[in-house]
């Protein structure tokens, strides 16, 4: 399973939720976790949680194979010019990236599509991604998806072969290639169109649902 945290493990403060702590020890295959936030945080999800050192981290720009291999897909420099573009016509507020490799988070207090149009008009390759809890600057270049291409080529497992479970458009990529997809309950319409399952709950309670969901039916057989 590949796996956002962010909005589909936790709640809406980011806090997470004992019922999918549940969920993922029922599950009966292994967990890619697959987020924007960052690798140091992702690591210690993936220890508390019982998950694999196998993980995605800042949308796709960096990818963990172990515990002692680490990848960089993504140049933050690009992001780091386009902040600084954008900057100098737009009031940002940027979180601390002391631990980020290849992006940048900002506060949702913009209007995000006018600063999409901008970046575009500087045809600088990097776009927004809001996932409803920061508004990232990253390298168009890669995403969660190329983040999971790599991860599934490495462990020779077919893409098909993933389920995919998410909350917001950044987990678009990974739906795009995943052979089962399900939402949570409070996931944006853009995640939900392209779904095979949406759960009725959200947040964690809609995790939960999604496998049940999948163990019932035997989506992992």
């Amino acid at each position: 399973m590949a796996l956002d945290i962010d909005g589909t493990l936790t709640d809406d403060k980011r806090r997470l939720c004992p019922a999918s702590i549940k969920a993922i020890q029922s599950l009966r295959v292994p967990v890619v976790l697959v987020t924007g936030n960052t690798h140091c945080f992702t690591r210690t999800m993936a220890i508390a949680l019982g998950t694999p050192f196998v993980f995605i981290a800042e949308n796709g720009g960096v990818v963990s194979h172990s515990d002692n291999e680490m990848e960089i897909l993504a140049d933050i420099n690009i992001c780091e010019r386009a902040y600084s573009e954008l900057s100098r016509i737009i009031k940002l507020h940027r979180h601390d990236s002391r631990y980020r490799f290849t992006d940048i988070t900002l506060r949702r207090d913009f209007d995000i599509q006018a600063a999409s149009r901008l970046l575009k008009d500087l045809q600088l390759k990097v776009e927004l991604i809001d996932t409803a809890f920061a508004v990232h600057i990253k390298d168009l270049g890669v995403n969660k998806g190329t983040g999971l291409e790599r991860i599934a080529k490495r462990l020779q497992i077919p893409l098909k072969e993933f389920a995919a479970v998410g909350d917001s458009k950044s987990d678009v990529p990974i739906f795009n290639l995943a052979g089962f997809r399900a939402s949570v309950g409070n996931a944006s319409p853009e995640l939900k169109s392209i779904s095979d399952y949406i759960a009725r709950y959200d947040y964690g309670l809609g995790f939960m649902e999604i496998v049940n969901h999948m163990n019932k039916h035997g989506i992992f057989q």
